[in-house]
């Protein structure tokens, strides 16, 4: 089967770089994210995109980059303003600079404007009149910004880094240093605290941090009581309050002891704190649905198998249930990761996405042989087209057509995907016509459910918990693997009057074991 990589340049009208929306970025920041000089960055200041911070150092928002880029790529289909020139080379409407600005008269008497693109250095050209000429040459002026530098009326003014609607924030000045002491946590964490940060700060109307008091925080925390209320206006789940909680607590007590924010009060973080009643679980909630080993069996077995793609998502699928893997570990392994010799899957943290750090070797799971041969025959199929023990377990599914070998990165390694949206689509697709529709998470909760439906020792109990990354049997009886309220209804219709003692005479002393360990278990788990 033909493999090919695609070379996929990025333009720099920079139409395939994200910022994070909520991050704080500085200038160097900018020109390592967009690999561009210090005068670009200054180009783009004067074209238009304020920082959110003036003094030095210059900081601008993550979402108002995005905007000012946005703008001018869309700008650049319209009308263009006064002393603007659309460059064929970055698909984006740019002023140029003006010592490198030059004109000359055509045959209609108008001039012919010709200059230099100042981010890609591409040559641009157009007819204007002298009052353009004036307008660039104007921008000269270090005082003097682009919305100042004439008078046309325009959809897109000056000073695009604050959007429509939105309120300059005093507070991105600490936030981007609470970003370096946030480099503690993984990207996403950092992100997910950034958003409650966020979040807090409208609240509080954009108010400065510095002024935050006791009854703001009060307020919040009443805010959050109500939100989790069965008929609350805008409801929020047990585990969205607490972790913003969670977070905010964490910020505010970094915040004390910043210079100029230690006059804050002490029990700043403390007035969050909400009633463990406000955490009470909902009585409709039901348990996190997920597939019995049989059903997940079927599913994997009713996938299509007609392409590479369709070959990645059944191993994907089945590599889930094999080690009880976390999407986002799942799609960071590399080929060398898994050992189908030995049946063994190397979580490496130095290079995989784990959860906390946690580098393990994890067996197979003694599970039907349709998981490992849908893994082992993609394996098998990697190798085949040349890949190497370094590359990307599952590599984007553009490397799967066109010539064969066709390497993308020339001797570099093929990176793993950044989203784990592939991970969900294996899902769907091995749910596609089903009655439920379940989650890449529900693989461990199916394998942690496994272990109580098998006679088990209570070393081998113990060895299937620390094999799904537990660090004691506890965290797999208490978090994975529960009861929905229909099983639990069965199994106590199934359950009769109280056994006869001599029913136990057949049974082997491993087992007995097993059914004390497993009855113990279970009174442990209930306290």
């Amino acid at each position: 089967m033909a493999l090919r990589w695609v070379l996929v340049a990025v333009a720099r009208s920079y139409k395939g770089i994200r910022l994070k929306t909520h991050r704080v970025y500085s200038v160097e920041d900018l020109m390592a994210v967009y690999n561009v000089c210090r005068n670009t960055v200054s180009n783009w200041v004067q074209g238009g995109l304020e920082p959110s911070v003036v003094s030095r150092p210059k900081l601008f928002r993550g979402e108002d980059v995005e905007a000012f880029h946005r703008a001018r790529r869309e700008r650049s289909k319209t009308q263009l303003r006064r002393g603007e020139f659309k460059c064929m080379g970055c698909k984006t409407a740019v002023f140029p600079r003006p010592n490198l600005l030059s004109s000359r008269p055509s045959k209609t008497g108008a001039l012919f404007l010709m200059a230099r693109c100042p981010d890609c250095g591409a040559n641009v050209c157009r007819l204007g009149t002298q009052a353009d000429l004036d307008a660039i040459r104007q921008r000269s002026n270090p005082n003097t910004s682009e919305g100042f530098s004439h008078e046309d009326n325009t959809s897109v003014p000056g000073g695009i880094g604050i959007s429509k609607g939105k309120t300059r924030s005093p507070n991105d000045g600490i936030i981007y240093r609470w970003q370096a002491y946030a480099g503690k946590f993984s990207g996403k964490t950092l992100d997910r605290h950034l958003t409650t940060i966020r979040q807090f700060e409208a609240f509080l109307r954009f108010k400065p941090f510095e002024q935050i008091t006791l009854s703001d925080c009060h307020e919040l925390r009443d805010q959050l009581k109500e939100a989790l209320l069965p008929d609350a206006s805008m409801p929020k789940s047990r585990s969205t309050v607490q972790h913003s909680v969670s977070h905010l607590k964490d910020f505010l007590g970094w915040l004390r002891k910043q210079e100029g924010y230690k006059r804050l009060p002490a029990d700043l973080p403390d007035a969050l704190d909400l009633p463990r009643s406000a955490y009470a679980k909902d009585l409709r909630r039901d348990r996190k649905l997920y597939p019995s080993l049989e059903e997940a069996d079927d599913l994997l077995r009713r996938m299509h198998a007609d392409t590479m793609q369709d070959l990645r998502k059944r191993a994907i699928f089945a590599l889930a249930f094999l080690g009880a893997l976390r999407a986002d570990t799942l799609i960071s392994l590399r080929l060398r990761d898994i050992d189908c010799s030995d049946r063994k899957i190397t979580q490496d943290a130095r290079v995989a996405r784990t959860k906390n750090g946690k580098s393990l070797v994890i067996a197979w799971f003694p599970i039907a042989e349709a998981f490992s041969a849908a893994v082992v025959e993609w394996i098998d199929l990697m190798k085949r087209g040349g890949f190497n023990p370094e590359d990307a377990l599952f590599p984007n599914e553009c490397v799967f057509s066109g010539r064969k070998k066709c390497r993308k990165y020339w001797g570099q390694r093929v990176p793993s995907m950044t989203s784990t949206y592939a991970v969900s689509e294996a899902f769907r697709a091995a749910c596609r016509n089903h009655h439920t529709t379940y989650t890449p998470h529900a693989a461990k909760h199916t394998i942690a459910a496994e272990r109580d439906r098998r006679t088990l020792t209570a070393e081998q109990r113990k060895a299937w918990s620390e094999n799904m990354g537990h660090e004691n049997e506890q965290i797999t009886l208490s978090h994975y693997g529960k009861l929905s309220a229909d099983r639990r209804f069965d199994l106590m219709a199934d359950i009769g009057e109280e056994r006869d003692p001599a029913s136990l005479k057949g049974l082997s002393d491993d087992k007995k074991i097993a059914i004390f360990d497993s009855f113990a278990a279970l009174v442990f788990a209930s306290r």
